[in-house]
């Protein structure tokens, strides 16, 4: 564990595996996707996992980054299976208009004919649940990582009142989808995951997706999800991402995939395998409301608005996230573009990412993030930045300490992080965007550090007396 972080920061075990479909002038293109993503495999902001882009309905880049288990050092390979948290919400999505186009369930339909003992159900539609336009709450009282049943969350809000009338605004809510995963079994006789499996995995040929039913089922290829713990040494650093009871989630986010597979479920819902072109149309269609939040919710997209008036133009996508993971589903519909990353770390970045992937494919300008410092050891000059400092703004202290030869900081009553130094004055943190520059003095003690976040300047602070 003492070597992960440093591992994964600087990014020494990276896999990269590449698989292009050439034309006339992509192979430059998948050249600066490659150097976009490995520059952000060595930023602050470490990438690791996989990606895909394609374009005109041809994958046109496949790749996967980083380390699969922090424990075993196992690399990424393009079969990398990762938890997809919300994006699981566009599969529930299209398995609910399976059903109304079959006849055995309508948009109109109310909650409480499944669940009247949940408040204001009477109220609210299928419609309202697809386009979170509900009032439900954002979640469920449950943890993500207690064992219960979908069912079991819902009914954890039932007293609670309605955020506002059905269909007057919108609001993003989990617990609406884990009603419409109560109703689509109800309605169709399978558990959720049955379903999904038999009317859409295999239609669209996803053979590498699915659920996890407890933790101690084995999944092949399967990524260990990345997060934040105390190590030995009481400091919190890079760790395994806690467990979380993801079969619970049900409709809402259970499912891992691989970026394959995605594109496939992508495939199959715009070419009308799954649903009817009907039904694809109405998935991006635009519900009237008096106060639109931005990006705006339709049945199984986030869409972010650019129309101009003389030019609509609409971007398409969805995201999750969940305890160590992070996916990302993006559709330019217009240039016929999608994008897609799953990642196993809760410090990757995967919409900036996604945006500049786009930007290459479409040969506009793009960014590529700066690259993490080097990191040095701690040598005895940078004993002197040891020591409290006042932070009297923000009502704490900033203590410096060092710890197992590497420097700790703690404030605003947080456990202690890691800092590394680029220079004998200037240190970093892998967690957080958080630089801290310890003023040059010719006193024995350092007695002034300079409070970074987010690349913006904060605060100088003096050292307290000790």
């Amino acid at each position: 564990m003492k070597k992960q972080s440093s591992l994964f920061a600087i990014g020494i075990l990276i896999s990269i595996y590449v698989t292009a479909q050439s034309s006339s002038g992509i192979e430059d293109k998948i050249q600066k996707i490659d150097e976009l993503i490995e520059a952000n495999v060595n930023s602050l902001t470490p990438f690791s996992g996989s990606v895909l882009a394609a374009q005109n309905g041809e994958i046109v880049y496949t790749g996967a980054f980083g380390i699969s288990d922090l424990n075993s050092g196992a690399k990424h390979t393009i079969d990398s299976k990762y938890f997809i948290g919300s994006l699981t919400k566009q599969i529930t999505t299209v398995a609910i208009l399976q059903l109304v186009e079959k006849g055995v369930l309508s948009f109109d339909d109310k909650m409480s004919h499944w669940l009247p003992q949940i408040n204001g159900s009477d109220q609210i539609t299928i419609h309202h649940l697809l386009s979170h336009q509900s009032g439900l709450p954002r979640d469920s009282r449950q943890g993500y990582d207690k064992d219960v049943s979908h069912l079991d969350r819902a009914l954890s809000i039932k007293d609670d009142n309605l955020l506002f009338e059905p269909g007057t605004a919108s609001e993003y809510s989990n617990v609406g989808f884990y009603v419409l995963s109560y109703i689509l079994e109800e309605v169709s006789g399978l558990k959720y995951d049955k379903y999904f499996k038999e009317y859409i995995f295999k239609p669209a040929g996803m053979k590498n997706t699915g659920v996890r039913k407890n933790n101690e089922q084995k999944i092949r290829n399967l990524s260990v999800g990345i997060d934040r713990a105390l190590d030995e040494y009481g400091v919190d650093d890079f760790a395994h991402a806690r467990y979380f009871d993801s079969y619970s989630l049900a409709g809402g986010g259970s499912l891992y995939s691989t970026i394959n597979d995605m594109y496939k479920f992508h495939r199959a819902v715009e070419d009308a395998q799954l649903i009817s072109e009907e039904s694809v149309e109405l998935m991006k269609k635009r519900w009237s409301l008096e106060k639109e939040p931005r990006p705006f919710h339709t049945y199984g997209w986030e869409v972010w608005d650019y129309s101009t008036d003389q030019n609509p133009y609409f971007i398409y996508g969805y995201s999750g996230r969940i305890y160590g993971y992070k996916a990302m589903h993006r559709y330019y519909k217009t240039e016929d573009i999608v994008v897609i990353v799953l990642t196993n770390s809760e410090f990757s970045e995967r919409s900036i990412l996604g945006q500049n992937i786009y930007r290459i494919l479409m040969d506009k300008e793009y960014d590529l993030p700066d690259p993490a410092p080097s990191k040095l050891r701690i040598n005895e000059s940078m004993h002197k930045h040891i020591g409290n400092y006042d932070f009297p703004a923000e009502k704490t202290t900033v203590e410096i300490r060092i710890v197992n030869e590497r420097m700790t900081l703690k404030s605003h009553g947080d456990k202690p992080m890691y800092i590394y130094p680029a220079n004998d004055s200037t240190f970093y943190s892998d967690l957080i965007p958080l630089k801290i520059t310890f003023k040059q003095t010719a006193e024995e003690k350092t007695q002034l550090l300079e409070f970074n976040f987010g690349n913006e300047f904060v605060k100088d602070l003096e050292r307290l007396e000790n």
